[in-house]
């Protein structure tokens, strides 16, 4: 019990939501990255055809998992470093067995993972300025990391409640910024940015198969964070809806195919996309 005090202590130490520190100038582009599960691997793919038109944000804005594609990208990782990644990784590597508390997996594996592929890193420290959205538990409020340790910045991103455990800081319990803000739009332009490509990969909850109590509990979870979703991706200047397969496995096959789907996607709004960087 001491140790867990202790760390929580230490790691409060070296990261906090802080008051959103904006740009004098408003010509600045965001990348904002919607959360979405494994649906994330759609956000690759607009990396990817960013890429190869040459265009750069100036602030990556990511929720859950939009938060961990989002931080590996900002770090500098390309679209095809990234892709080789989720090949290689199943969603039990993010994931640590634990006597069930507040989730039914302890999260510190996301912390680990984004730490060994980047390294220990501050956010301020990023080639390309970044924020994870989380939403604190007791209160329900938004809450967003802009600077400190980026693995932990990630993990309280993509806590989902009641599977993953809780990030606790101090007194404070983080957990799945979808919950608040699933298509971060709203952040991005409180931190400055004066155009936003928004990309929203939510599940569409009518295309869920109900067959177990556990599939519709995540279907209430879809259909709330859906409507967030679609008000506020309304107010983007570009939105990037990639038309995602529906699929029942992550094998190398379908991951392939989230990522080329996003890519299209980008792919058809690029002359938009040009303007908006240019």
């Amino acid at each position: 019990m001491k140790r867990r005090v202790f760390l929580a202590a230490a790691a409060a130490s070296v990261l906090a939501a802080v008051p959103l520190r904006g740009w004098t100038a408003a010509s600045r582009v965001a990348l904002v990255l919607g959360g979405g599960g494994c649906r994330a691997h759609g956000h690759i793919g607009v990396i990817r055809a960013l890429e190869k038109n040459g265009l750069k944000p100036d602030l990556v804005v990511g929720t859950s998992a939009g938060s961990l594609v989002g931080a590996l990208y900002a770090a500098g990782m390309t679209s095809d470093q990234l892709e080789k990644l989720g090949q290689k990784l199943g969603s039990s590597a993010l994931r640590d067995w634990i006597v069930p508390k507040l989730g039914l997996f302890g999260g510190d594996a996301i912390r680990r993972f984004v730490t060994e592929t980047i390294g220990a890193r501050t956010i301020e420290s990023l080639p390309i300025r970044f924020a994870a959205v989380a939403t604190e538990l007791r209160t329900g409020r938004m809450m967003v990391f802009e600077r400190g340790d980026i693995g932990l910045a990630v993990q309280a991103s993509s806590s989902i409640p009641g599977l993953i455990e809780p990030l606790r800081l101090g007194e404070n319990l983080y957990v799945d910024g979808s919950l608040t803000s699933p298509v971060p739009v709203k952040v991005a332009r409180a931190m400055g940015a004066g155009r936003v490509v928004a990309v929203d990969v939510t599940f569409p909850p009518e295309q869920a198969s109900i067959e177990s109590p556990y599939d519709s509990l995540y279907q209430g979870f879809s259909i709330v964070t859906r409507r967030l979703a679609l008000d506020e991706r309304a107010t983007a200047d570009v939105l990037v809806a990639p038309q995602l397969p529906v699929h029942s496995d992550m094998g190398p096959a379908t991951m392939r195919s989230l990522v080329e789907a996003g890519e299209r996607s980008a792919t058809h709004e690029m002359a938009r996309l040009r303007a908006l960087f240019g």
